[in-house]
């Protein structure tokens, strides 16, 4: 494959990989929204403003890693959230509902990477 297309696919690829995860995480803070107490309101506004970020930079760390698997990506949900997490002084329940809603899709960016 030439150099010119290798690297449109890998363009391509990252976009479908972020936008994936993005659609996810706003879906996610979208229900839990709708489903909280005032609190809970607060953190999923919170979630869905910082899902575009997150998901790039998720998606960035994906792509870079010569293998990925569910392990490895579970790690670097930790990673990106717990940076995160210090840069924006998020609450402690942000954070674990964060985790918690990307660790869940796994399996959307496992489908999108065989894609590519």
């Amino acid at each position: 494959m030439s150099k010119k297309k290798s690297l449109i696919h890998k363009t391509v690829s990252r976009v479908a990989v972020g936008t994936t995860i993005g659609a996810v995480l706003a879906a996610g803070a979208a229900a839990y929204f709708f489903t909280q107490t005032k609190s809970g309101k607060q953190a999923a506004k919170q979630i869905k403003t910082s899902a575009i970020g997150l998901s790039r930079e998720i998606s960035k760390r994906v792509q870079s890693a010569k293998k990925i698997s569910q392990s490895k990506y579970n790690d670097i949900v930790e990673e990106v959230v717990d940076e995160y997490a210090v840069q924006k002084k998020v609450g402690k329940h942000t954070v674990v509902a964060l985790k918690r809603d990307l660790k869940t899709h796994w399996r959307d960016v496992k489908r999108e990477l065989k894609k590519k």
